[in-house]
């Protein structure tokens, strides 16, 4: 897992499969509002077409000039907002649908979250400013870090 005082070594950074096969350079990370942890990672390549696509960074590991995600080329490639440009945010519904896509489930719906950590449900719920029920698809939790800056 990638923490904080990794960001700044994240600059530019190539993104690999643990396979070796080279995915393209880290264009941004996406950092929890709450906890500061690196969450996702943006990565576009333009020689090969892949025009940014998020990945989990739960799971990756730093190494001196290259960030290894442990994800299939064919499973980034079709993942949610890949074609399209998701914006530097990832609103909760987006967020859901990589969730389910990657296979992960959000460790902030685990049963035994502190309440006050920021990782319960209802520490969620109680963030949503009032009216704003049901309008997942505009709300985020995620704020833009950018490598190295």
């Amino acid at each position: 897992m990638i923490n904080r005082e990794q960001l700044a070594a994240m600059a530019g950074c190539a993104a690999y499969t643990q396979e070796g096969q080279r995915l393209g350079g880290v264009e941004y990370v996406l950092v929890d509002d709450t906890t500061g942890r690196p969450e996702w990672v943006r990565v576009t390549d333009r020689a090969s077409g892949l025009g940014g696509v998020f990945v989990p960074l739960r799971h990756a590991v730093l190494e001196p000039e290259r960030l290894v995600l442990p994800y299939a080329v064919s499973l980034i490639e079709r993942a949610p907002c890949a074609a399209l440009d998701c914006g530097s945010v990832l609103t909760v519904a987006e967020e859901q649908r990589l969730f389910a896509h990657y296979g992960l489930t959000d460790v902030r719906e685990q049963v035994n979250a502190e309440p006050g950590s920021g990782w319960s449900r209802m520490d969620r719920a109680d963030a949503l400013h009032e009216g704003t029920a049901g309008q997942e698809a505009r709300v985020s939790r995620l704020r833009t870090a950018r490598p190295g800056r």
